[in-house]
């Protein structure tokens, strides 16, 4: 039974991982503080998940997972597109939305532990980074083009 939560834990932490590397490229684009200053929240805030999912790997006897799986490249991917620093913003928005839906879908979806731990702390801090992005989306202003379009 072990090996099954290395297994669901490592799956986890590779998800983490991949938001950090995702924060770290959307930091090097940065320019305003109020962004600066949320995204290295979140970001900081992934990195305790997986400090967190490192040491549930370590208890259950498992070697704790160093990639980031083929999500890491995919984020660059997206995060490298984004056109604006509000889309960049937007996308990662739209991404701890959809980490969101899968842990509580997931929490659902395996026993013990690591649904303890997603319940009681993958949960309520994708809460916190989701809510973040998401106050600071709305708070920044539409780009020239999107402000003119609305006015037509």
């Amino acid at each position: 039974m072990d090996n099954e939560f290395v297994h669901e834990f490592n799956s986890l932490l590779a998800g983490e991982r991949s938001c950090v590397e995702t924060y770290d490229l959307a930091l090097g684009k940065a320019k305003q503080a109020d962004v600066l200053e949320t995204l290295t929240y979140c970001r900081n805030n992934h990195m305790a998940r997986v400090a967190l999912l490192t040491s549930h790997v370590l208890s259950c006897g498992g070697t704790p997972n160093e990639s980031t799986g083929i999500w890491g490249g995919f984020e660059k991917f997206v995060q490298d597109s984004a056109a604006t620093e509000r889309d960049g913003i937007a996308m990662l928005e739209q991404a701890e939305a959809e980490r969101l839906v899968n842990y509580e879908s997931q929490s659902v979806l395996v026993v013990g532990p690591v649904r303890e731990c997603i319940e009681s702390e993958l949960l309520p801090a994708q809460h916190e980074t989701h809510l973040s992005l998401s106050t600071l989306l709305k708070n920044l202003p539409e780009t020239q083009a999107a402000q003119m379009k609305a006015a037509t």
